[in-house]
């Protein structure tokens, strides 16, 4: 049975066809650049053309917003009755790295799972809106509606940061990331900074005449484990958060004590935090340790290179309840959850936009050498938005 009660449904076939076609579009954000592969994986732009150019041939309005050079955002709007609520769609262009995967552009059907880099993260999604989109084209939208096809979600956001910035709040917002169709209205945000720990190198013969930049790091990472497990704290819907050193890089040679170790943190934080708040409270941390254990050695936090900012929507928001009403009136699980990972969503709605995370598939299979999306699902979603678009 359809969610879209009084609508004809959007079928698989039509998926298939469409999320095909964005498949073989490589579209890997240009932060990844690997010159062994071809040049023309990279960007989101021949993307962007794709879905501006088939929105516009379903009749609706839709314009190409520069935010870097050659690096689009596509907006495409269906104008509402006079008073009618807005909502944004929001979904993302770029995709991760390909490592591991034999031909990741050339779309794979297996039964009702269309696999490919991109298929479930976030090909599958944006599939969902724009077919949910043509749908409300045809058959009348009960809100004043836009979707955003952003670049740069992978890596610093500069695709919805853009948008934001040039355009008024909404009234309600639907970011697509894989959720298994569940209404997320929380989630955790996420800093990642390098720390630079300085010894002095010497000959591994003599170490007592060296500064092991190492060992210090090593001492370094436990305190702040020992901090985090004594700060603890936890959300009802997240859980806690984390701090996790995800690369450690040092040594000169063999027979050299190392001078020198640099230290790369993902620190996934609850909605009680800003980013900023969230840094400076490792960053006094960091800087006792400094002073009290650090034997000599130089240790620079650096400023964050990635900050994605946390959120948390009321329960009684009204996109939480419109979407989980439709749900519930589907048959599905319409109890709204929280999630570790961040999307777009944290953004518009810490710009103002009450924004819930919902697509189809799992987190799991994102960025996976065996991505894919269940296209059953993607269709089902669709059908979902347009009820919801249609009852406003």
């Amino acid at each position: 049975m359809s969610a879209a009660a009084g609508h004809d449904c959007i079928e698989p076939q039509e998926v298939a066809s469409l999320l095909s076609a964005m498949v073989s579009i490589p579209s890997i954000n240009p932060d990844f650049l690997q010159p062994s592969l071809p040049s023309g994986w990279f960007g989101e732009a021949k993307l962007a053309t794709f879905i501006a150019d088939w929105l516009s041939r379903e009749g609706i309005e839709v314009a190409m917003e520069e935010v870097l050079p050659g690096r689009p955002n596509v907006v495409a709007h269906l104008r509402g009755r006079p008073g009618a609520p807005s909502m944004i769609w929001e979904g993302h262009t770029d995709t991760v790295q390909v490592e591991g995967m034999a031909s990741p552009f050339q779309p794979r059907i297996e039964g009702t799972r269309i696999y490919g880099r991109g298929s479930v993260d976030d090909k599958g999604c944006l599939a969902m809106f724009m077919l949910g989109m043509r749908a409300l084209k045809r058959r009348g939208c009960g809100c004043d509606l836009t979707f955003v096809a952003a670049i740069d979600e992978e890596t610093t956001f500069r695709g919805v940061q853009h948008h934001v910035r040039a355009h008024q709040p909404y009234d309600l917002g639907v970011a697509g990331e894989p959720t298994s169709l569940a209404v997320v209205r929380a989630c955790k945000g996420v800093i990642r900074w390098v720390i630079d720990v300085r010894g002095r190198a010497g000959h591994a013969s003599k170490p007592e005449d060296s500064i092991d930049a190492l060992a210090v790091a090593a001492d370094l990472l436990h305190h702040l484990r020992g901090y985090i497990r004594a700060t603890d704290r936890t959300h009802p819907l997240l859980g806690r958060r984390s701090l996790t050193c995800t690369l450690m890089q040092a040594g000169e040679g063999a027979n050299t004590v190392p001078g020198h170790a640099s230290l790369t943190f993902d620190f996934r934080t609850l909605p009680d935090q800003t980013g900023d708040e969230a840094w400076q409270e490792i960053a006094d941390v960091v800087n006792a340790f400094a002073r009290g254990h650090a034997a000599g050695a130089d240790i620079l936090m650096q400023a964050p290179f990635v900050d994605s900012v946390s959120m948390e929507v009321s329960r009684d928001a009204r996109i939480v309840r419109e979407l989980s009403a439709v749900l519930a009136k589907a048959g599905l699980p319409h109890e709204a959850i929280g999630v570790p990972f961040g999307s777009d969503a944290s953004k518009l709605t810490r710009a103002g936009t009450p924004t819930v995370i919902f697509g189809p598939g799992r987190i799991e299979q994102a960025h996976a050498a065996d991505e894919h999306v269940d296209m059953e699902e993607v269709a089902r979603g669709a059908d979902i938005l347009v009820s919801l678009a249609s009852g406003l």
